[in-house]
């Protein structure tokens, strides 16, 4: 470990070695914390073009979630479910869910201050329901081999998932493409509205890697792998709206080429950090019926 330490090279190489030292040393908690990092780290081993490979024959991300998804049991208590024959989703953590995407809009219920409306059960109710936290809940895109992959393997008969980097925050768990509010333009002569397509990534800031294999034939497969949702129960959510492309970062003439063109493209990144996550579960929407559940140890 010492030796590592002290090469203080910080790329995703460096952290490996560490997440496998402390894996040898018997830590698993803080090697599942440098595999994370060597998964997510901006600097790159590959970004540095020297005579050999400073790589040392890795791939990451993939080596480092393939070592993550090795010590989940280490993390918590893990649960899998053939399809059909789970717990519904919203029985196993005790609340309904809120798409990821409605994480933006106020939360006026989750205020400790009472209303001079409310009676005595109202509040109570309403605390008592703060005290669960929320359940947010996105689809997992498994046609994006670079979020989830998933493959099936006919001569076992078995649909496997794994690599699953949305719920390590390294790419979008969610992607949202939707026409908002049209504005109004004008030149010397006329005004016109333009169109307003919005583009919003939702990153999930976790350190959670899902890996299962499911015996199930092939179209059920095929079903299975349109219909996976994941859920992150928290005691709350921080969400910070990040802009990419919008009016203000915009060039100079923004307003002449969208009044030609006749539309606009907003771009955000939205990041969700979980506060305090309770459990994280993989379930079929076409039944509500649970696939996954993973609850993280108490620290």
């Amino acid at each position: 470990m010492k030796g590592v330490v002290s090469k203080r090279f910080v790329v995703n190489t460096y952290y490996f070695y560490l997440g496998a030292a402390a894996e040898g040393l018997g830590y698993p908690v803080a090697a599942h914390k440098y595999y994370e990092l060597a998964a997510k780290t901006p600097e790159k081993c590959t970004d540095y073009q020297t005579w050999t490979d400073s790589c040392v024959g890795f791939k990451f991300p993939d080596e480092a979630v393939g070592r993550m998804a090795g010590l989940v049991g280490a993390m918590g208590e893990e649960k899998s479910w053939l399809p059909g024959q789970g717990p519904i989703v919203n029985e196993l953590v005790g609340m309904s869910p809120t798409a990821i995407e409605n994480l933006l809009e106020p939360k006026p219920g989750n205020s400790p201050v009472r209303d001079k409306f409310e009676t005595d059960d109202e509040y109570n109710a309403r605390m008592g329901k703060m005290g669960k936290g929320l359940f947010a809940v996105a689809p997992l895109d498994t046609k994006d081999s670079h979020n989830c992959l998933t493959t099936y393997d006919h001569a076992a008969g078995e649909y496997k998932i794994s690599r699953c980097l949305a719920l390590v925050g390294g790419l979008p768990l969610r992607h949202r493409a939707f026409e908002g509010s049209p504005i109004r333009l004008a030149n010397a002569i006329t005004s016109r509205d333009i169109r307003r397509d919005i583009r919003e990534d939702y990153y999930y800031t976790g350190s959670y890697v899902w890996n299962q294999s499911i015996k199930v034939s092939r179209d059920e497969a095929k079903a299975l792998d349109d219909d996976l949702m994941v859920g992150i129960v928290a005691q709350d959510f921080g969400v910070l709206r990040k802009c990419r492309s919008c009016d203000s970062g915009r060039g100079p003439n923004w307003k002449d080429e969208a009044f030609v063109r006749g539309s606009l493209n907003d771009s955000w990144m939205i990041t969700v950090r979980p506060i305090n996550v309770q459990r994280i579960v993989v379930y079929r929407r076409l039944d509500s019926r649970v696939l996954y559940s993973f609850s993280p140890n108490k620290s």
